[in-house]
């Protein structure tokens, strides 16, 4: 038999918010609200098995899923306990879990790279920590900078409280792309507005504070600071990497070519118990630079590479002891450098004009002070302390095993002069160990020490010589006058305290002695000798096979004669 026609399937339907709204339906019976585009069926009787009388809601295209999924506990189904008992779970809904963090994307921004992205950034970072959120702890959420390069045109600036997190410095990149030079970052203090973020009304309580940044790049594309932190106190930075334009072959530096800038606003207003750790900077005409009474910051397995200067304090700091406003009362002081690399660095690794008590600890220094020319043609020292009380502990310096020993006929090193690893009012001591070979020689220069300024150097040692049942342990001390002192009487002076253990024939074979040799001017400031040559004789009493290994560490120490 052939269907001819089929009747339309009518549903129940209605207005949900008219009249008596939505009816009862009958079990499995399906009703359509008109007015708010929402589809239920009915449950059917208890008697049937439906668990209770009523309607289920059906989903539609219409209807808000973060409004109905209101039932998410923390690993409800591992049996943690959220709530006061195990019935009773913490449920949330789908919209406050997905709150709890925000991405830059939910403000617009792309991160490919072509799209100008300067705008959305700046919204996100104004809504959460600016304006009437600035004093709402809950809106301080992390801003999470997703793996992209996030390209701007102007300065994004930053005020307390913010929390931006990438996905990793190589991976979360924020690129300038000016050809007007600014800053790529600067914070500011929370009296400020979008429209105008460079207020002067910063006091300690509203300045830059409880920052921190991880886990992105910072590209600079003109001779202006990457990070430029302005009364910037109790924050962290960490896992950044920050590039600028320096080239090696550029002899033009400018104060505000810095990859990391510190400025304060007064000494009560300073850039203070800053941590940065694991940071990267490179292709700057410094690394880190502040001119102020910073205070108590701490860099930390950080790596600075390729840049005409490392960390540069107090290099234009007039002191005003008496005036506190100033900023400028002390200098940058009680800040300390630990466990960090440099590296291709032209000039000095860290040089401290203006400022007390900073430490530079653990660090390793490799090809510093060349002009990027490598460490036997050292031009500058690798640090250099113009005021007393800063401190280098335990630090490595690689031009020290390149300078400080003779090739065999002491060709190579001979011409250069030894430029000192620490210059200036300093003590230091070099606690990785030195070793030289000799054999039975008279008068041969051994090894070099810097000799340029008032200086005493002691040298703890030991001289062992297996094949003669022999050895020598002593200190070698060796105070030397300023290489330009034009005084009529020795300049220079080697004593030696040492005891031996085996052959007493031995006791008195080998001595040492010192004299100054000029080798060359360096950075044109030398004049007159600039290395001292060890020398050391041993005498004709023991056998012509007889070699020695010589093993020692330095410790220096500045004289000053007022």
């Amino acid at each position: 038999m052939a269907v001819v026609q089929i009747s339309r399937i009518q549903h129940r339907r209605g207005q949900k918010n008219t009249g008596s709204g939505l009816p009862q339906l009958a079990s499995a019976e399906i009703g359509w609200a008109i007015d708010t585009r929402e589809l239920y069926i009915g449950n059917g009787a208890v008697s049937e098995g439906a668990p209770a009388v009523g309607n289920t809601k059906i989903l539609t295209e219409f209807d808000d899923l973060f409004s109905l999924a209101d039932t998410y506990a923390y690993k409800r189904k591992e049996g943690f306990l959220t709530g006061s008992n195990p019935s009773a779970p913490i449920e949330r809904t789908l919209q406050e879990r997905l709150d709890d963090t925000v991405s830059v994307r939910a403000f617009g921004a792309v991160g490919d790279g072509v799209v100008d992205d300067t705008d959305s950034l700046q919204r996100a970072i104004d809504e959460l920590y600016l304006g009437t959120n600035k004093n709402n702890p809950s809106s301080r959420v992390q801003l999470y900078i997703e793996a992209g390069t996030y390209r701007i045109t102007r300065t994004l600036f930053v005020p307390p409280n913010a929390t931006l997190i990438g996905a990793g410095s190589s991976k979360s990149i924020i690129e300038l792309d000016s050809v007007i030079a600014q800053p790529v970052v600067r914070t500011i203090n929370d009296e400020t507005t979008s429209d105008n973020p460079i207020a002067t009304n910063t006091t300690f309580l509203n300045q830059a504070r409880n920052i921190r940044f991880t886990g992105f790049s910072i590209i600079q594309s003109t001779s202006a600071e990457g990070l430029l932190l302005e009364s910037c106190r109790d924050s962290v930075f960490s896992d950044l990497e920050i590039t600028g334009i320096w080239e090696s072959t550029n002899t033009v530096f400018s104060d505000n070519d810095s990859a990391i800038k510190l400025d304060s606003l007064s000494s009560a207003v300073s850039s203070d118990n800053n941590l940065f750790e694991k940071c990267k900077t490179t292709n700057f005409s410094y690394a880190v630079k502040s001119d102020w009474d910073i205070g108590y910051n701490n860099f930390k397995s950080c790596v600075f590479s390729s840049l005409a200067y490392g960390i540069v304090f107090g290099e234009n700091t007039d002191i005003d002891s008496s005036n506190p406003a100033s900023g400028k009362t002390q200098g940058p002081s009680r800040n300390t450098v630990a466990d960090s690399q440099f590296s291709k660095i032209s000039r000095y690794a860290i040089h401290i004009v203006e400022g007390r008590e900073n430490i530079s600890q653990n660090n390793s220094f490799s090809e510093v002070g060349n002009e990027q020319a490598g460490d036997l043609s050292p031009v500058f020292p690798v640090l250099l302390f113009d005021i007393i009380s800063n401190v280098s502990e335990n630090d490595y310096f690689s031009r020290t095993e390149n300078l400080i020993k003779n090739s065999s006929d002491f060709s190579v090193n001979g011409v250069v002069p030894y430029v000192p690893e620490i210059e200036g009012a300093v003590a230091y001591k070099l606690s990785y160990e030195q070793e030289v070979d000799f054999g039975r020689i008279s008068g041969a220069t051994i090894f070099r020490l810097p000799g340029f300024q008032n200086q005493t150097y002691e040298l703890d040692y030991t001289i062992t010589s297996e094949s003669q049942d022999y050895i020598r342990s002593g200190v070698l001390q060796i105070t030397m006058l300023d290489a330009a002192s034009s005084v009529p009487f020795n300049r220079i002076e080697l004593t030696d305290d040492y005891s031996i253990v085996g052959n007493e024939d031995f006791t008195d074979v080998i001595d040492f002695s010192a004299n100054l040799q000029d080798l060359g001017n360096f950075n044109d400031e030398t004049i007159g000798t600039d290395t001292i040559a060890v020398r050391a004789t041993v005498n004709n009493s023991v056998p012509n096979d007889f070699q020695a290994i010589m093993r020692f560490t330095i410790k220096a120490k500045k004289t000053n004669l007022g």
